[in-house]
């Protein structure tokens, strides 16, 4: 009987020994699945993480170029209001220091110039001279130096001065009034006043 009970114990010693083996290895590979699930869950929220960033990132340069874009579109119109502004602002006196010229002894010899040279160009032909209302006056001095003779209207366009020739007979006119000189220049302007406003991007 003792033997049998010792046995019985040697046997059950044997699967409690068996049990505790397979209990500390079902622990161990518990305890290992364990981390390798949490350093997946890890490894998945860093990487998740880092999409979240990448899109936030994203997003802010987005948001950063439209807003340089609309500032440096304001800043491009701001330019080229300022550039308008300058132009008319230097315009407006030109147009006043003309206004000084046409009123001054020197308007005569200028417009007589101005006569004497068209005259070359229609050395036989009648020509009609227009003048603004202010000038009429002063177009009937400058008929004798046409040799075809000349007739004397006045232009309600003409605003500055000078005069425009035309002569029907050979179907050719010469604009030499100051309002088209000057409107020539804003081209002159545009090129050497060094206001030219690059384009925005």
């Amino acid at each position: 009987m003792a033997y049998q009970d010792e046995k019985l114990s040697k046997f059950i010693q044997a699967i409690n020994k068996d049990a505790e083996e397979r209990r500390a290895r079902i622990l161990a590979e518990s305890e290992a699945f364990n981390k390798a699930q949490l350093e997946k869950a890890e490894t998945d929220a860093l990487t998740d993480a880092y999409h979240l960033i990448q899109q936030d990132v994203s997003k802010m340069r987005t948001g950063i170029r439209r807003e340089l874009s609309q500032k440096e579109l304001k800043l491009h119109r701001a330019a080229l209001l300022k550039r308008a502004e300058i132009t008319e602002s230097v315009f407006d006196r030109a147009a006043e220091e003309i206004e000084a010229f046409t009123g001054s002894a020197d308007y005569l010899a200028f417009l007589e110039g101005v006569a004497g040279e068209a005259a070359k160009l229609f050395p036989k032909a009648p020509v009609t001279l227009y003048l603004r209302e202010k000038d009429a006056a002063l177009g009937q001095k400058l008929c004798p130096i046409f040799a075809g003779g000349c007739q004397v209207k006045t232009d309600d366009t003409i605003l500055l001065g000078g005069l425009r020739i035309e002569c029907r007979e050979i179907g050719l006119m010469a604009d030499e009034t100051l309002d088209t000189r000057l409107d020539r220049q804003h081209v002159w302007f545009a090129e050497h006043s060094g206001l030219s406003v690059e384009p925005a991007k």
